[in-house]
């Protein structure tokens, strides 16, 4: 509470011959109950004195303390920059606004940074003003550029770093909703496959068997020469457009029944089997009936 601020340190610095209670607030932008309050935080602390007037008006006077203040703040205000100032910059382009702001970055004191600020001000460093007893700080050009642009190169960086985090997590859990659809459509689509009897698969099949009814075709051709060639009084009749058109048709339809007997046949035998456990149970109920 009794520790100097900077907040102090301004008001000390405006304080004048003529400065009053009641005419004061002006030179802070802050209204006579809240200036009243900040002058008595300052009295308390022995920074100034408030002098009661027959007129009505509150003389505002700084007393030796306050003097001293003021004069290792002009002291301080002309050293070379430190650390600390470059802290305090570096601080104030990464979004710190305020004095407490500050401090409660860079954990100091606040007597410390008060001195520090005033120097940055004096040096052209920083800016400041004061509305409804807050102190508001800025960098000015100078301090902006003594940074390297911290608060332009700093702020969309770590914006930069979390954009492409964000839009890599959402990619990451689309591809995975898009794969999970994926495999889904795939189940179902086997599922349909094994119900239809391989549809996709039908054509290939059926070329497959086309291309054996030919062969079978040539094979009995080739028998048929032969035995036509033993018996040379009997020549081959040979069929009618219709008639071998039939022919194939009935063979490719056999040729099928195979294919699908063949590829099937695990669930035709357990068809039959839970056809045949059925009719047993049919036949038992009946035998039971009658």
């Amino acid at each position: 509470m009794n520790e100097l601020t900077f907040l102090d340190l301004v008001i000390l610095k405006k304080l004048d011959a003529n400065s009053s209670v009641e005419n004061f607030g002006s030179q802070i932008n802050t209204s006579f109950f809240e200036t009243a309050n900040l002058l008595g935080t300052a009295k308390i602390k022995g920074y100034v004195n408030i002098e009661t007037s027959i007129g009505g008006i509150s003389k505002v006077t700084i007393t030796d303390a306050g003097l001293g203040i003021l004069t290792l703040a002009e002291k301080k205000a002309g050293e070379p920059i430190e650390p600390l100032d470059n802290a305090l910059l570096h601080a104030l382009a990464g979004g710190a606004k305020d004095p407490e702001a500050l401090q409660s970055s860079l954990n100091i004191r606040s007597g410390d940074l008060a001195y520090h600020i005033n120097k940055m001000v004096a040096q052209s460093f920083m800016d400041y003003e004061v509305r409804s007893s807050k102190v508001n700080l800025m960098l000015t050009e100078q301090g902006f550029n003594s940074t390297g642009g911290v608060k332009v190169q700093g702020a969309p960086a770590a914006q930069a770093g979390a954009q492409p985090a964000a839009q890599h997590e959402a990619k990451k859990e689309e591809e995975k909703q898009e794969h999970k659809e994926k495999e889904e459509k795939k189940d179902k689509e086997d599922i349909f496959h094994i119900l239809r009897g391989g549809e996709k698969e039908e054509k290939p099949p059926e070329h497959a068997h086309e291309k054996a009814a030919e062969s079978h075709q040539h094979e009995h051709a080739e028998h048929h020469k032969e035995h036509a060639h033993e018996k040379h009084d009997e020549p081959p009749v040979p069929l009618s457009p219709e008639a071998a058109k039939k022919r194939e048709k009935t063979q490719r339809t056999l040729s099928k029944v195979q294919y699908y007997i063949k590829e099937y046949w695990a669930w035709i035998a357990l068809i039959l089997i839970a056809a045949v456990i059925f009719a047993g149970a049919v036949y038992s109920m009946v035998s039971k009936i009658v």
